[in-house]
């Protein structure tokens, strides 16, 4: 896999298109959202972009810098319908996952890679998940590198941007610089996919080199930063530091926006739906969020009743506890969290408070 190539921004274009009729191509497109209703972050008119379905190259935004959702929902759905009963007939049917077509997500920024092989890590481990599985084998993946800093993103920070840092878990990615890209293969499927691309040429060393200058300048950047070293004890001390709930208490809603836009969150709720019947019966698997009240509710009662208790399991999930599950953080400095928060809870500053007085107590009165 060590054979880089460049080709030209009208070939990149071209090879996308041929592409089209081997995939289901989904890629960022911008498109305004609101149509008269505008969002926070396109009320000046800044477009917001979305990974679509594409039928042609023509409608890719590869100058984005964020999307709302991340393109996670392609392989692990909001919802996945598992099994349906019949009772009339008394036939049952389970729904397969694999797509229609094998799909292939272009232009995916490193962090939300990163963030696919975090879920890999819940959904591929001992207990391999069947349908994540099925459509994680039927995706294929070909990263952008960012040239520049996202207004809420910190991913220098989690080591997962802005350039991609994994070894394995991804295709392909690409470098673009002076109307070229430089194309490297993560896998055998994506050199055989990089070689169908028009008028290849071999990179030489002096491409590397620019790559790694490219590098080094979008990493400088960025403005967030949040210091991670020994963050995860410090936040296992700290339980009930009073920055949960002073911020939990002025600000935080509840609404769970947080939760479904992070590319790392996997949990789920299963629900049954029966129709007036009673006839048919049928079973899906949901996205669930911790921020929900009823989360945490058991047969004896609810174990995070307080809003404060709810945010902190969100912020030291993400920065602490995953560590313990899965041997990464559950961040990887997106900004999604802080960027489609209605009130714009920055758990970044959460963390540096802690960071600032981890002994602080709680003011009364």
């Amino acid at each position: 896999m060590d054979v880089s190539h460049s080709i030209s921004a009208d070939n990149l274009y071209r090879w996308v298109d041929s592409l089209l009729d081997r995939f289901r191509v989904l890629g960022p497109v911008a498109a305004k959202r609101g149509q008269g209703s505008p969002t926070r972050n396109d009320a000046l008119g800044v477009p917001q972009n979305a990974f679509v379905p594409i039928d042609s190259s023509a409608q890719l935004a590869l100058d984005y810098c964020s999307t709302m959702t991340s393109p996670r929902c392609f392989i692990y759905p909001s919802v996945q319908p598992l099994f349906k009963i019949d009772r009339e007939t008394n036939t049952y049917m389970t729904f397969d996952p694999v797509p229609h077509q094998t799909q292939l997500i272009f232009a995916i920024h490193p962090c939300d890679m990163h963030a696919i092989t975090v879920l890999d890590r819940t959904f591929l481990g001992p207990n391999k998940d069947f349908y994540y599985a099925k459509r994680r084998q039927e995706t294929y993946t070909v990263v952008l590198n960012c040239n520049q800093a996202c207004d809420q993103g910190f991913c220098p920070s989690m080591r997962t941007g802005p350039f991609l840092r994994l070894t394995e878990g991804f295709d392909a990615v690409m470098t673009s610089w002076d109307g070229e890209y430089l194309l490297e293969a993560g896998s055998q499927r994506g050199q055989e996919l990089i070689q169908t691309a028009p008028g290849l040429k071999k990179a030489g060393r002096i491409r590397l080199h620019e790559k790694a200058r490219l590098e080094q300048q979008a990493t400088a950047s960025f403005t967030k930063h949040l210091e991670i070293e020994g963050l995860p004890e410090l936040l296992m001390k700290t339980f009930e530091h009073p920055v949960y709930k002073e911020v939990a208490d002025a600000r935080c809603l509840g609404c769970s926006n947080c939760v479904l836009v992070c590319p790392t969150c996997f949990c789920y709720k299963v629900v049954d739906r029966v129709d007036f019947g009673p006839r048919i019966v049928e079973r899906s698997r949901q996205w669930d969020a911790c921020q929900d009240y009823g989360f945490a509710e058991v047969h004896s009662g609810n174990f995070r009743q307080p809003q404060q208790a709810r945010l902190r399991q969100f912020m030291t999930h993400k920065l602490c506890t995953w560590l313990e599950q899965y041997g990464c953080f559950g961040c990887i400095g997106c900004g999604r969290c802080m960027t489609w928060c209605p009130t714009g809870i920055d758990i970044t500053e959460m963390a540096k408070e802690i960071q600032r007085d981890p002994t602080r107590q709680l003011e009364l009165g």
